[in-house]
């Protein structure tokens, strides 16, 4: 990674992200909401997912006590194209659109909303396409992200694609200039804990899913 983005000419510092695995507890370990998660969704996230969440927490702290947007990376990543230029350009955008994602895990149908460039568009995509592998945050943005997650209810890639919780429209940029590499990553890839759930849990779990489909549609821009 440093030599990567050395090579790109891009400014950086690295993150230690927050270890969920020595110990239960660790910062912002105690906004999980182990019976909440359970009662919504009929699992309950393991300290890697809940770490994770706490360290994208704590950098969208971070944007703000810098009042400057910020670019978040994981740390095993490839450019698909001249980041640096990228991000040059992006710097007329970020006012407006608050928080754009360079790299889409599962892109779905996209819709373009500005040209950027002779090959780049920012917009969004019709469902939420998954992962935090690279984004840009604004202090506004960032603000609205924190005053909404005081729990950790569901991993942190899902809470940010919920525009209704707290306000924030997820943007990307297309097509991705970012993807995941082939290399390892230090942060860990544990998932959350499936456990068998009642048949009226089952309903109650099925109800709230089409619930959250009717607030995205509804909360979708157009």
């Amino acid at each position: 990674m440093q030599s990567l983005l050395q090579h790109a000419g891009i400014p950086f510092e690295f993150f230690d992200a927050i270890d969920g695995t020595a110990s239960e507890q660790f910062l912002h370990s105690d906004k999980a909401a182990p019976k909440l998660t359970f009662k919504r969704k009929g699992y309950h996230l393991v300290p890697a997912e809940i770490a994770c969440f706490a360290s994208h927490y704590a950098l969208w702290e971070k944007c703000v006590a810098l009042n400057v947007p910020i670019l978040i990376l994981e740390d095993n990543i490839e450019f698909c194209s001249d980041l640096h230029s990228i991000l040059d350009t992006l710097a007329d955008y970020i006012d407006k659109y608050q928080f754009i994602k360079l790299s889409a895990t599962h892109p779905n149908r996209y819709k373009a909303k500005t040209v950027i460039s002779e090959s780049h568009s920012i917009g969004v995509y019709r469902k939420g396409t998954c992962g935090t592998t690279a984004y840009i945050v604004s202090p506004k943005a960032a603000h609205k992200l924190l005053k909404n997650a005081t729990i950790f209810i569901e991993p942190v890639d899902d809470y940010i694609e919920k525009t209704w919780r707290h306000g924030v429209t997820v943007y990307h940029i297309y097509p991705s200039v970012i993807e995941r590499s082939q290399l390892a990553t230090t942060i860990g890839s544990t998932r959350k804990q499936k456990q068998p759930v009642s048949f009226s849990q089952k309903m109650y779990i099925e109800g709230y899913r089409a619930y959250e489909s009717v607030m995205r549609k509804l909360s979708a821009p157009s």
